[in-house]
């Protein structure tokens, strides 16, 4: 009986964090409350990443849609009065009746032309009366998204003609010439990446559905109304015959072919040089080309504009119509860029071909998080069965199949988009698969490990909780031995310690000393430092182990600033009482050193050992020379020289060691407006520095007085010293401007 009930609790105990995997999994990826942005945007960069794997389809032979595009040649090839931007409408005009000439299906000229033209405002009714007569033409036009259209704002849009005229031509002059018009805004997701395609859009004021660009090419195409919009079924977007697999509520996901040019491109020049037509080419070389008339007499040239459907846009950079997108020639930044017209091209042609990439169900993808969930969950604890020396190779198992069961999800889905076209989602299933692991792993954590939480609680009154939770998670790190590793090193000391403690009483001293350990402390471990020791008053701390920390200088140079800031904030509550002020010095340094426990076997510290940290210590007392309060080595300069505000204080050698270093004087960050003034004030100094590196002193002392005079700058005073002295004693040929310390 008393079993039973054990393995009840049990299953109980293990059935909740199944349920909360699975529900946390359930929360963060089906959007059900709201959309977690990281796991949202993974998800698409995975959607890319099988157009990466796909690669593109060639499809320039048998694509219904060709690009006429307006590029830099074609609007350089015009002459007088043609060569102007915007172009005059009458180019238009003539575009229009020559593919119509040859037989094209649909024309879409995806650029917006919201107002008449100034130098030639004939054409406009011109090209009016040749859209209306043609009956294949979409115009592209926008909704204006902004606060003056939106429906509470429409009796103040109403006393405002020409607002009222630009909304309902939705931008677009030639509108009303068959009411073909199509909005070329498409929607960007997350990231600002283009892979959805609205099939229409509603405007605000009049409630009203416009068809996007492409769809209202394809109403043309099926011999629809201009307005005629796509129903909207439970699973897809039905248009005239056409059933069209739903994204989102709102979308279709595109099924790019490729990169740009990937459809057939024509340049509008070719298409309008006809006899009428001069062109530069043809004052140049005073010959008559007229492109379009080879053209037209040409079969192989015919054949790739009959029946076809002709996008005109934008391919001129300064027009900035690109977009970038789900395909990509690469893994660059730029590879998936195309222009605005092409991003039409595709989703007409998937129309055209049924060719579309469908999704997942929602109900399905959370069946597959469930099983999942289960699965893993029973299968790693499974796996935690087997009892073998080494425990850890029991987690490594488990995270090989882990990660070989995330990869297998992916591979699937590249299987099933390239063969199926078929988009089903990766994030929500390797979610399951990690929570299960994660859930299961903080079971048996919490069911068999019980006594790491009373001895996380001992360690942490001693160390960070970074050392605590590498030593629970790695236990083998408390043995003898350490490992070479990168750090930035940081001292700090109380200037002067021994004559202000004499005035104390030991009671006391402890009472400020803990007062003041404490609030350094707090401000070392808040910035990922890991506490090394305490040698009286002063405080040695480090970053970059055993925790790996990003930017540990920078870390360093940051806790150091702060605890300058803090200390002033106790100095002035001390003073209220009368204590004396007191002022630290800080070292610091960056270097490759070794990092472990050293020690004996029954007492060992979790410490740093090597030359650049003697050099950080040594680099807190040299304060003193300079009158200086946080100091910094070359090396940790060269590490945060972008985020931080120095100035140089000297080229030094200190004791038991050959190699000269440049210290710098560390100020405050790179953007403190204030300390970067109070540098400039400095410029005295830097001349003063630059000429006692030359040997000369007598003018070097010159600036350095004037620095000092103005601004009681201590360093100054240093080198004024220093230039009298050479001044008397003239320094050996060889002298390299080093300074070398001869105590520690």
């Amino acid at each position: 009986m008393s079993g039973g009930k054990g393995k009840f609790n049990l299953l109980w105990k293990s059935s909740l964090f199944i349920i909360a995997a699975a529900f946390l999994t359930i929360i963060l990826t089906q959007e059900i409350f709201f959309t977690f942005a990281p796991l949202k945007e993974l998800e698409l960069k995975l959607i890319d990443s099988r157009f990466l794997e796909r690669g593109k389809i060639e499809i320039k032979d048998s694509a219904d849609v060709v690009i006429v595009e307006l590029d830099q040649e074609s609007i350089n090839q015009l002459t007088p009065p043609y060569n102007r931007v915007p172009l005059p409408r009458s180019i238009y005009t003539k575009l229009i009746e020559h593919l119509n000439q040859i037989g094209v299906r649909a024309i879409g000229i995806d650029v917006i032309m919201s107002n008449t033209d100034p130098l030639s405002p004939d054409e406009d009714s011109i090209l009016f009366n040749t859209i209306k007569s043609a009956g294949n033409v979409v115009v592209a036009g926008k909704i204006d998204e902004s606060e003056d259209f939106r429906m509470e704002n429409l009796g103040y849009a109403m006393t405002d003609t020409s607002y009222v005229k630009k909304f309902y031509n939705y931008e677009n002059i030639f509108f009303s010439a068959d009411s073909s018009i199509g909005i070329v805004q498409p929607p960007a997701d997350f990231d600002f990446v283009f892979r959805r395609y609205l099939p229409f859009r509603k405007t605000d004021i009049t409630d009203s559905r416009v068809p996007s660009f492409g769809f209202a090419i394809i109403n043309k195409v099926l011999n629809l109304s201009p307005f005629y919009t796509a129903s909207v079924e439970e699973d897809f977007f039905e248009l005239g015959n056409k059933k069209i697999p739903k994204y989102d509520r709102n979308s279709v996901l595109i099924n790019f072919y490729g990169p740009s040019r990937t459809f057939n491109h024509i340049k509008l020049i070719d298409l309008i040089d006809d006899d009428s037509l001069i062109t530069k080419d043809e004052v140049e070389y005073q010959s008559e080309i007229n492109v379009w008339d080879e053209y037209l007499s040409d079969p192989e040239f015919r054949v790739k504009l009959e029946n076809k459907i002709v996008l005109i846009g934008s391919t001129v950079p300064e027009d900035r119509d690109i977009l970038p997108i789900s395909f990509a020639v690469g893994t660059r930044k730029g590879d998936n860029l195309i222009y605005g017209v092409e991003f039409h091209a595709n989703i007409i042609q998937n129309i055209l071909w049924d060719d579309y990439l469908s999704t997942q169900s929602g109900e399905s993808e959370i069946v597959i998080i469930v099983l999942l969930t289960i699965f893993i969950f029973a299968f790693t604890s499974y796996i935690r069965k087997f009892k073998i020396r080494i425990g850890i190779i029991i987690e490594i198992i488990n995270l090989i199949i882990i990660a070989l069961l995330i990869y297998s999800v992916y591979m699937i889905s590249v299987y099933l988009f390239i063969n199926n076209k078929l988009v089903i989602t990766v994030v929500s299933p390797a979610l399951a698969i990690a929570m299960a692991y994660l859930s299961s792993t903080a079971y048996h954590f919490i069911m068999e490990r019980q006594q790491n939480v009373l001895i996380k609680g001992m360690f942490s009154q001693y160390v960070s909780k970074s050392v605590v939770n590498e030593l629970l998670a790695n236990p083998d790190k408390l043995k003898l031995g350490g490992e070479r590793k990168t750090l930035t090193i940081l001292f700090s000391d109380i200037a002067g310690f021994t004559t202000f403690a004499e005035k104390k009483e030991p009671e006391e001293l402890v009472s400020f000393i803990n007062e003041f350990l404490n609030e350094m402390t707090e401000i070392i471990l808040s910035n990922g430092g890991t506490l090394d020791k305490y040698l009286g008053d002063a405080v040695m701390a480090f970053w970059g182990a055993p925790i790996a920390v990003e930017d540990h200088a920078y870390k360093a140079c940051l806790t150091a600033l702060q605890m300058q800031d803090k200390l002033a904030e106790l100095r002035d509550r001390w003073s209220l009482t009368g204590e004396t002020p007191i002022h630290i010095r800080i070292g610091i340094n960056s270097g490759e050193v070794i990092v472990g426990n050293i020690g004996g076997e029954n007492r060992f510290d979790y410490t740093v050992l090597g030359d650049d940290v003697n050099l950080a210590s040594r680099l807190e007392g040299a304060n003193k020379e300079y009158g200086t309060n946080i100091m910094i080595s070359g090396t940790t300069y060269e590490f945060v020289k972008e985020k931080v505000l120095v100035r140089e204080l000297d080229v030094i050698r200190v004791k038991g060691k050959t190699e000269p270093t440049t210290i710098y004087e560390l100020i405050s960050l790179s953007s403190d407006l204030k300390a970067i003034k109070a540098i400039d004030e400095m410029h005295e100094y830097f001349q003063g520095v630059e000429l006692y590196r030359h040997k000369s002193f007598d003018a070097a002392m010159d600036y350095f007085k004037r620095c000092y005079d103005k601004l009681g700058d201590y360093p100054s005073k240093v080198y004024m010293k220093r230039c009298e002295y050479y001044l008397q004693n003239a320094p050996a040929a060889d002298w390299d401007g080093v300074f070398e310390f001869k105590t520690k």
